[in-house]
């Protein structure tokens, strides 16, 4: 059969290769050029073609659609677009659905599937899944983590012939991919919160809901779906949902305001936590409740979402107490989840609890960076007002909050004064990228945005995430903490991790002024800053008259003593008149290579 493929984008892409492979002569047509293609695109493309899939950028003819038996038209291709009406007039062509891709792809994987829908929270909720199964199946995860897209995962799964050489998947589900996963069969989902994000893709806030909420329009016959009890736009969705469900939470109520409605609503939860105590950046530990639930398991044979007997097995009540490696209570939750689709797919409690306690967070979610001078430096992927919320909920912080941000905005804009207020609660210093890591696009604009909602006293502007972290680096003193945060952690990860790395490798390349408290020191430490320096004054004493003007001129201090790490990673030393024949000073910057 030949298949016409209208549009070279994450969805027209898997669907085009899986139709290749199933031996039908495919084409796809896209109205870009192929250089307006992502460049991860056009590699794809070019592999593609290589599997012998035919493509035609730069427009769409009547010609290519009357070649066609059959045709698939990617979901993204608006209802009024053109070649919509040019297939229509075109006659009688067999349709391919999303649906028909997702149902062939389902009976050619036959595993065992996890899916993960949501707002915030799904990269690692998916990858704790994915921690816990993996110590008992062979998984295959598909996750912003793994930059995979889940279909096109799939796809290659199938293609390359892998199917055979895994037990069970687990994947991200953004609102961007659900629609393509039309036709999957999950034995468990997760639903992690409905808070609004990426508005302007959608009509209103109830398109935006049903989209990531049609999760549930995918599960199994005895499948399961763990839902987040906290979040109370899922909480007014229960009465009305058919599935089996297992609901999840902490039991806090919270409210959600977007647009001039409010939802404040709470549900009855049967995966809790209780007893919690929150350890900073080095974790949390609480008490696992687990009320009587069903799983995915059929009590007559054994199997998983069994479709020849009715009945599931039961566990709990279960109680445990669960020490975590990762911090915050938005990564409780995030482990409850985990832990209740364990649960839902057989597992048995000491398993989980020794997986999830092994579990020791993902990259670009609260990554610890490196320390400097004593301050540590972070990351984490928090990049619309409720992330941001849930990011800074039960953390505590030794000395100052300074957070860096890249530009919030993606190719979707966000509210950035809101973030500015948000931010402006717990930072106390807000340094705001100008650069849309997305687009690679410089909008003061948006950095003025957040600057009016945070405050312009307590605000600083740059133009990059690099310029951000060296303006945090010399304002910060020894036990404060830099945290980078912002989209550009997840569309842009390696780019932004370079930036903060280069950063931290430049402010190495420090000048320390031994002695410098004194009246020769401490003018020979202020022309040096002048001159673009990075100086550390280091000085036996404790405290001056000068610390303050110091302190502004953005010179850092080591006083009461000579911290030997800080004197090995200057580039220079330098030593007052005063001190040139000091016998203990010149010891110290002897042992220095020792």
């Amino acid at each position: 059969m030949k298949v016409l493929v209208i549009g070279a984008g994450n969805a027209g892409r898997p669907a085009a290769r899986l139709l290749n492979h199933l031996n039908n002569r495919v084409l796809v047509n896209d109205v870009r050029e192929l250089h307006e293609l992502p460049l991860k695109a056009q590699k794809r493309i070019a592999e593609m073609e290589d599997e012998g899939v035919m493509f035609r950028f730069g427009g769409h003819s009547m010609e290519d659609i009357l070649w066609a038996d059959a045709v698939f038209i990617s979901p993204n291709i608006p209802q009024d677009a053109p070649v919509r009406k040019m297939v229509r007039e075109a006659g009688d062509l067999v349709h391919i659905t999303t649906s028909d891709i997702g149902r062939t792809l389902n009976e050619l994987i036959g595993l065992p599937m996890v899916g993960v829908a949501g707002t915030d929270g799904k990269t690692t909720t998916t990858n704790m899944i994915d921690h816990i199964l993996s110590s008992r199946y062979r998984t295959v995860s598909f996750s912003s983590l793994q930059d995979s897209l889940v279909i096109e995962g799939l796809v290659e799964l199938v293609v390359n012939g892998d199917i055979d050489d895994r037990d069970l998947a687990v994947f991200e589900l953004p609102h961007g991919t659900i629609r393509m996963a039309e036709g999957l069969e999950l034995s468990a989902g997760v639903v992690t919160n409905l808070t609004p994000d990426h508005m302007d893709e959608f009509s209103n806030y109830d398109e935006y809901i049903e989209r990531n909420f049609s999760i549930k329009d995918l599960m199994a016959p005895g499948g399961v779906l763990a839902l987040c009890g906290d979040d109370p736009v899922i909480s007014s969705l229960l009465d009305d949902l058919e599935v089996q469900r297992v609901v999840y939470g902490v039991g806090e109520r919270r409210t959600v305001e977007f647009m001039g409605r409010r939802f404040t609503g709470s549900a009855s939860i049967h995966v809790r936590a209780s007893d919690i105590e929150l350890r900073g950046l080095a974790g949390s530990t609480f008490t696992l409740n687990v009320s009587e639930i069903k799983t995915a398991i059929c009590s007559t044979c054994g199997a998983l979402n069994c479709r020849e007997h009715d009945g599931a097995v039961s566990v709990g009540p279960l109680r445990e107490r669960i020490n975590l490696r990762v911090p915050g209570i938005f990564n409780i939750e995030n482990a409850l989840a985990a832990i209740t689709v364990a649960l839902i797919l057989g597992f048995d409690m000491e398993d989980i609890k020794r997986s999830i306690e092994d579990f020791r967070g993902i990259r670009g979610r609260f990554e610890f960076i490196d320390e400097v001078d004593g301050v540590r430096v972070y990351m984490d992927a928090a990049h619309n007002p409720e992330s941001m919320e849930k990011l800074f909920e039960g953390m505590e912080f030794q000395g100052r909050l300074i957070v860096s941000l890249d530009n919030p905005d993606t190719l979707t804009v966000r509210d950035k004064e809101r973030i500015g207020r948000v931010l402006a609660e717990r930072a106390d210093t807000i340094i705001v990228s100008a650069k849309n890591e997305t687009t690679g696009v410089t909008d003061m604009e948006a950095a003025d945005e957040v600057a009016r909602g945070a405050g312009e006293e307590r605000t600083i502007k740059t133009e990059s995430v690099y310029d951000s972290i060296r303006r945090a680096l010399e304002i910060a003193e020894p036990g404060d903490t830099i945290l980078h945060i912002g989209p550009g952690v997840v569309n842009a990860y390696e780019n932004v991790r370079s930036d903060i790395e280069e950063a931290l490798k430049s402010m190495e390349d420090c000048v320390v002024v031994l002695g410098g408290l004194g009246n020769v020191g401490s003018l020979m430490a202020r022309n040096l800053r002048a001159r673009g320096h990075r100086v550390v004054v280091s000085d036996l004493r404790e405290d001056t008259p000068l610390v303050d003007v110091l302190r502004e001129e953005g010179i850092h201090l080591d006083l009461g003593g000579h911290d030997p790490e800080i004197l090995r990673r200057a580039r220079t030393v330098a030593i007052t008149p005063a001190l040139e024949n000091n016998r203990k000073i010149l010891d110290l910057i002897g042992g220095l290579d020792a």
